[in-house]
């Protein structure tokens, strides 16, 4: 919560991409460790926290997904050709609304509650230890929840699929890294090697729905060569992620011999078979 107000200082006036995204990265790991620490020491604090970082958090958003497709429209697309020449002024007006949305929404964040909030939550936050066999069964409940959207995942193979299992494996990794650092030490790489396979797979879905936008306005053929490049880049991604994520040494396998349970919960056959 302290480093939520630091980025808030660095953030404004010039919304620098990697800026807004470590706020939003900050006000994430707020509302996901308010998400388990409720569940395990109750307080109406801990939805007072969610709340108040609620508007934020989603004019950060938003404004970060521009940023992003703007990113992704220059890395992919050459200088001055025609669609980048018409798409990428129009995301730099979109985005200058967006910082207007999120210049309001940071005015409105309340930082006097906020550090109340901190003062109030220290104590509870404290309650169980790190490692704890409470700790452990919230992360391999939302591991059990990150393995059944990975199966959804590659029976469906749609973008929405795969920006669900993003985020639960998102929870699954914020929750270890928070609350079982040990077991993160070691397996920080791969959480975050999978983890931004699958952000990037989202950020190019985000970029095609950005093209469709656009259909009407530009040359079937230069439509189809964009759609051709982020389908070259959505595949490599996700091959990447398959090729990491399956396999008798995966890591689903890994992250869940490392749970000690008096009464351990094991990975359906199902989910054996095919993680």
């Amino acid at each position: 919560m302290q480093r939520v107000l630091e980025r808030l200082e660095k953030v404004y006036p010039y919304w620098n991409p990697e800026e807004v995204h470590d706020l939003r990265v900050a006000l994430r790991r707020c509302r996901t460790m308010a998400e388990v620490l409720s569940e395990v020491n109750p307080s109406p604090h801990w939805n007072k926290v969610k709340k108040s970082s609620r508007e934020l958090f989603q004019a950060m958003g938003d404004l970060r997904d521009t940023q992003v497709r703007r990113h992704w429209l220059k890395k992919l697309g050459a200088r001055g050709e025609p669609f980048t020449a018409i798409v990428l002024p129009e995301l730099a007006r979109r985005e200058k609304q967006l910082r207007k949305i999120a210049e309001t929404a940071l005015e409105n964040f309340d930082r006097k509650s906020w550090r109340k909030a901190m003062r109030k939550l220290s104590g509870k936050a404290t309650f169980f230890p790190l490692e704890s066999v409470v700790f452990q069964r919230l992360a391999l409940a939302k591991l059990n929840e990150a393995v059944g959207l990975f199966q959804e995942a590659r029976k469906k193979r749609t973008s929405a699929a795969w920006h669900r299992l993003r985020i639960g494996l998102k929870r699954f990794r914020y929750t270890v890294e928070n609350f079982l650092p040990q077991r993160y030490e070691v397996w920080a790489a791969d959480l975050k090697a999978m983890q931004d396979l699958l952000g990037d797979v989202h950020d190019l879905d985000m970029l095609r729905s950005e093209i469709r936008r656009h259909v009407s306005k530009v040359d079937p053929a230069v439509i189809a060569q964009w759609r051709e490049k982020i389908a070259h880049e959505r595949k490599a991604r996700l091959q990447e992620f398959l090729s990491k994520a399956t396999g008798p040494d995966s890591p689903w396998i890994v992250w869940r011999a490392g749970f000690r349970l008096a009464d351990p919960l094991t990975l359906s056959p199902a989910h054996r078979k095919t993680a």
